[in-house]
């Protein structure tokens, strides 16, 4: 901790990243984990092709229920 005021972050070019936040809190970490212990490449490979399904299911998820209430 600093007593030095820091500088207010700020996404380049208005970047938002509500979507993304929100669907990763909704994912089980595992998902993303480069390789677990005791699987083979082609399962890693498995896993992260459903992580990436799974995400798209979500920000898709996160675009209706912003769509509805906008």
């Amino acid at each position: 901790m600093s007593i030095i005021p820091l500088p207010v972050r700020q996404a380049p070019n208005g970047l938002e990243v509500a979507p993304l936040v929100w669907a990763t809190t909704r994912m089980t970490p595992g998902l993303w984990a480069p390789i677990l212990p005791g699987e083979s490449f082609d399962d890693a490979l498995v896993r992260r092709e459903a992580a990436r399904d799974i995400l798209d299911e979500l920000l898709a998820e996160y675009a209706a229920a912003e769509g509805a209430s906008a």
